[in-house]
Formats: structure tokens, sequence, C-alpha cells
């Protein structure tokens, strides 16, 4: 399985017989999405950041949303966790000068979720957290305890931040660890660089690739973090 990221939250896993895109961005956040084709594209989050599928080339097929998906030889399952700890409350919307505005926003923010997704295929189970705002639960943790890959957010903003990551990632215990989201040049969004999340989980001495192979085969004994640079 080759892994390639192409900025923000957006990763490339091609295998022998797919495609995968993850969370697809537009140009609003400052940048461009690489030109990609893919057979499967998950969604993570309803928002032009991570959801901008026209930015993907062929027909590919949109996963959104929690749920159980089979595509070739790949057995994908999205888990949905809460984007944020509390909605706005009923009585801050009456205090406010637009009611109706304001309910209607703590209305939306109940619906935001995010999606997490589990690829299993090859050999190997990947899990990409997505647009995660939230510490996992010990059951949610539990779920993911079999990921060999994991793809974690670690810039903070709209999502975890570096201290949240890092106990995720205990929480879980993968083998391999893969940051993304986090500040890069020409992004416009207000990120934490990776050398903080690095710092908190004592990763030192790590030269950014351009991209990972991994199988069954090769997977580090111990916990390994890769930082992999944008690609194309």
């Amino acid at each position: 399985m080759d892994i390639t990221w192409l900025g923000h939250s957006a990763v490339r896993l091609k295998s022998s017989q797919l495609v995968l895109l993850t969370d697809p961005y537009d140009d609003t956040i400052g940048s461009a999405m690489p030109n990609v084709k893919a057979d499967v594209v998950t969604v993570s989050h309803d928002h032009p950041h991570h959801a901008y599928v026209k930015a993907v080339e062929g027909e590919p097929r949109v996963l959104s949303g929690p749920g159980e998906y089979e595509v070739g030889s790949f057995y994908i399952s999205g888990m949905g966790t809460s984007r944020h700890p509390k909605p706005p409350s009923r009585e801050a919307a009456s205090e406010s000068d637009d009611e109706e505005g304001k309910e209607l926003e703590r209305q939306d923010w109940d619906r935001q979720i995010n999606t997490v997704f589990t690829f299993r295929g090859e050999g190997l189970t990947i899990c990409h957290l997505g647009a995660i705002s939230q510490a996992l639960s010990p059951r949610q943790s539990e779920e993911l305890s079999q990921a060999d890959v994991l793809i974690i957010p670690v810039g903070g903003h709209s999502t975890i931040d570096v201290a949240k990551a890092a106990q995720v990632v205990s929480a879980i215990g993968p083998r391999i660890v893969i940051p993304v989201h986090f500040r890069l040049d020409g992004f416009d969004e207000d990120l934490e660089p990776v050398e903080r999340f690095l710092g908190e989980v004592g990763a030192t001495d790590i030269s950014p690739q351009s991209r990972l192979s991994v199988s069954l085969t090769n997977l580090p004994r111990d916990m390994t973090v890769v930082v992999l640079q944008k690609g194309s």
C-alpha cells in the first residue's frame, strides 16, 4: 500500500486494485488540491476543507457518514464522533437579538458529526480520524485498537489539540502514526506546526518523506511516526 499526503487532511491510499482518497479540499483553504483520480472518496465532515469531491477526477464512489461498506477487496467502516462537546444552549439563543438565527445555528451544531474511517485490505488496517475534535471514548478507542496505521490531525484549530492527539495515539496504540492537518506554507488555516506533536510524543530525528510504502511484512515492531511531505 502506498500512502501519499496531499495536504490538509487529504491522503491517497493506493493499493494494487484501488485508489482511495480521504477528505478532498477546495481552494478557499489557500491552496488547490493536486490533480488526482480515485476510485473511492471518503468525507469525514461536511465542510469544503474536507468534502470537496469535485476536486477528484473520475467517477469515484463517495462514502460519507457512519456505516459499513465493501468496495472491491476493501472493507471500509465509518464511525461517527461528535464535532462539538456542547451545542449552544436554548437559553443563550433566547437572549439573542436574533433568536431564530441562533436556534438554527444550535440545530446545525447538533447535526454536525465527524466520521472516522477504517480501511481494511491487503492485510492492513488503516484508520483516518478525519476532523476529529474530541478525545475518543474508551469504547471507541478499543474499537480502533486494531489499526496498524493511524492518520491523525495534529494542528488544532478545528480539531483536537496536540495534547489530545498524543492521548489518542496512546489509547489506540498503532504501529505507524501519520500526522496531518498541521501548519503548511500556502495554507490559510491557523494550525500548529507538526514539530509540536512530535515533541509531545517524543519522536525525534524525523525526516519527512514523499510517500510511505507499507505492507503486512514491513510493519515496524514499535510505534513509529512518519511525517509525509505534501505530494501531488
